[in-house]
C-alpha cells in the first residue's frame, strides 16, 4: 500500500511539473518582454550561485559522514543565504534612508 501511495505521489508531482513548464512557456511566448525580465533575474541567481560556490569551502568535520562535494554544496547554500540576507538588509536601509531624505 505504501508503494502505491509513493508512485501516485511521483505521478502527481510529474503532472504538476509538466503543467508548470507548459504554462511558463505559454506565458513567455505570450509576453516576450516579461521573459526578458525573468531571464535577467535567473541570470542574476546563476551569478550569485557561482560566486557562492567560489567562496565556499569543501572542508568537513571528520565525524560527519558526508562527502567533500556535499560539504561544498551546503557551503554554497549558506554563503548564498548570507549574501542575499546582506543584500536584503542594505536594500531596506537604503529605502528607509531615501524616504527620510525626501
Amino acid at each position: 500500500m505504501i508503494d502505491f501511495g509513493m508512485y501516485t505521489s511521483y505521478v502527481l508531482i510529474g503532472i504538476a511539473v509538466v503543467g508548470i513548464l507548459f504554462f511558463a512557456v505559454a506565458k513567455i511566448v505570450g509576453s516576450p518582454e516579461n521573459a526578458k525580465t525573468a531571464l535577467i533575474g535567473i541570470g542574476g541567481l546563476v551569478v550569485l550561485l557561482g560566486i557562492s560556490y567560489a567562496l565556499s569551502s569543501s572542508e568537513h568535520l571528520a565525524k560527519a559522514e558526508i562527502s567533500e562535494s556535499t560539504s561544498h554544496n551546503v557551503g554554497t547554500g549558506i554563503v548564498a543565504l548570507y549574501i542575499l540576507g546582506a543584500a536584503t538588509i542594505v536594500t531596506i536601509l537604503y529605502s528607509e534612508i531615501s524616504r527620510l531624505i525626501k
